[in-house]
C-alpha cells in the first residue's frame, strides 16, 4: 500500500471509529434464536475457509417467525449493510447466492452501497436479486445518505430493478402491512407518518436501517422489525460480545430481541465499514419464514 493510500485508510479508520463506541456496556444479551426456531446453513470449505477470511464465509440463516393473523406462510428474503463499491469476485459470489433463492418478498434495509460505489456494481447486484412475487423493497441507510446515494439518485437505480424505496410510508402486501422509515442516524424518521392509518389488527413488518429506533417501533400495531447498521459489531470476542458499534445501534446488536410484543431481528449484514475485517462475527444473507400464529 503506498503511503499517500495508507495514510487516507488510517484517517478513514480514526474518523469511522468516531461515529460509534467502544466497548458498549448497554448492548442487550438477544435471543439466539427467532421466535419459531433458527437454523444456519454453512458455506463450504468448513473452520479452514473461515480462518482464511471471515468476510467471504457468509451464512444462510434461516429463522422461523410465527405472526399474530397471518393466513398463509410468506418467506422474506432480508439483505442489508453490503456496503457495494466496485465490481469485484466476491460481489460474484454473492450475486450468485442470493439469485438462487426463492422469496416471496425481498426487504434491503440500507447500506446496500457505500461511498465511491458504482452504478455497474450497483446494478449487478441488483440485477441478481430473485423474482418475488410480493415484491421488492428498500429503506436508506446512512451511507446511502452520506455516499451521494441521496433519494433522488437512488431511487431510479431502484427502480430499474423493480425494487421500491420506502421513506416513513406504508402499503399492504396482501398478506401483511410492510412499513418503512428514514434512517435514525442520517435523516429524522417519522414514525407516525410511517404507521399511519395501519390496521390494528392485521400483521405488520416495518423495515428501518438502524435498530436504535426499536423503542419507538414497539408496543405499536407492529409485529416484526427488520433492521441492520450494526454488522453484529463486525470484531467479536468469545464472551465479551462486539467491541464497537456505530452510533443510532443502541443495545441492539445482532439477533432477535422482543419488547412489548414487537420483535425486532438486526441481521449482521454481508459487507463491512472502516475496515475490511470481520472476527467471530461473519456476514450473514437471512431468510424469513413467517408462519400463522
Amino acid at each position: 500500500m503506498k503511503m499517500g493510500n495508507g495514510w487516507r485508510f488510517v484517517v478513514g479508520v480514526s474518523k469511522g471509529f468516531k461515529k460509534g463506541d467502544w466497548f458498549p456496556d448497554r448492548v442487550l444479551g438477544p435471543s439466539s434464536e427467532a421466535p419459531g426456531g433458527t437454523h444456519h446453513e454453512l458455506p463450504r470449505g468448513g473452520l479452514l475457509k473461515r480462518l482464511r477470511g471471515e468476510l467471504d464465509w457468509v451464512i444462510h440463516s434461516v429463522h422461523r417467525v410465527p405472526l399474530r393473523g397471518l393466513e398463509r406462510p410468506v418467506r422474506l428474503l432480508h439483505l442489508t449493510d453490503v456496503h457495494i463499491r466496485d465490481r469485484t469476485p466476491r460481489l460474484d459470489r454473492l450475486c450468485e447466492l442470493v439469485s438462487g433463492l426463492t422469496p416471496d418478498a425481498i426487504m434491503l434495509t440500507g447500506d446496500i452501497v457505500t461511498r465511491g460505489w458504482s452504478e455497474a456494481a450497483a446494478h449487478q447486484f441488483l440485477g441478481a436479486l430473485p423474482e418475488a412475487p410480493l415484491g421488492r423493497y428498500a429503506v436508506m441507510g446512512n451511507w446511502e445518505h452520506w455516499g451521494d446515494a441521496t433519494p433522488e439518485i437512488w431511487r431510479p437505480v431502484l427502480e430499474q430493478h423493480d425494487v421500491r424505496l420506502l421513506r416513513d410510508e406504508s402499503l399492504d402486501l396482501g398478506p401483511f402491512h410492510l412499513a418503512g422509515t428514514e434512517d435514525l442516524l442520517a435523516a429524522e424518521p417519522d414514525v407516525a407518518a410511517a404507521l399511519g392509518g395501519l390496521p390494528p389488527d392485521e400483521p405488520v413488518v416495518v423495515l428501518t436501517h438502524s435498530p436504535g429506533l426499536f423503542p419507538e417501533l414497539a408496543g405499536r400495531p407492529v409485529d416484526l422489525v427488520l433492521a441492520g447498521h450494526s454488522h453484529g459489531g463486525q470484531l467479536r470476542l468469545p464472551r465479551l460480545g462486539a467491541l464497537f458499534v456505530p452510533t443510532a445501534t443502541g443495545p441492539y446488536v445482532a439477533g432477535w430481541y422482543e419488547r412489548d410484543g414487537t420483535w425486532l431481528f438486526v441481521s449482521r449484514g454481508v459487507g463491512w465499514s472502516i475496515a475490511p475485517v470481520r472476527l467471530w462475527c461473519p456476514p450473514e444473507v437471512a431468510e424469513l419464514h413467517l408462519l400463522p400464529a
